[in-house]
């Protein structure tokens, strides 16, 4: 029986990324748009966690990216964004997290069905793979998870 890796088994895909500032964010923009020219995934979802105070309209603007505050749940923890609450009730293959875990979207994603969860640069619970990278570009962070996940057979 041969086994594939867990990247080439990777049809859907979650990720979910931390802002920092706009260089990185723009830096990220560009990654992801790099990393998803293999249109390889069927399905793509993409986070980023942003500070409340942030006005998204200023971030770069693209039609995968879902940019997430605290504003953006109702005072009983409720996420206020119908379209990003009906994309979490899909399935998907894999979430790729880089970032802070304490943020509301993570008690969101507890409850979609993901086939293996992978946490960067990070330790907690829940995730079934935990990787750490030198790396601090979003290309060459992205680059590292899918030569890593390629070496690992399932």
């Amino acid at each position: 029986m041969s086994k594939t890796s867990i990247w080439e088994q990777t049809k859907s895909i979650v990720v979910v990324w931390s802002y920092q500032d706009e260089q990185q964010m723009r830096a990220f923009v560009k990654a992801i748009d790099h990393f998803l020219q293999q249109k390889k995934f069927a399905q793509t979802l993409i986070i980023v966690n942003v500070p409340k105070d942030l006005d998204k309209k200023n971030l770069p603007p693209h039609f995968l990216i879902y940019y997430n505050s605290p504003a953006d749940y109702s005072m009983f923890g409720k996420l206020k964004d119908i379209q990003l609450d009906a994309e979490l009730h899909k399935n998907y293959d894999l979430l790729i997290w880089n970032g802070s875990l304490d943020v509301k979207i993570y008690g969101a994603l507890q409850s979609t069905k993901i086939s293996k969860r992978l946490l960067l640069n990070a330790e907690g619970k829940n995730f079934d793979l935990q990787i750490d990278t030198a790396q601090t570009d979003a290309q060459a962070q992205l680059q590292y998870i899918q030569q890593t996940l390629e070496r690992i057979a399932q």
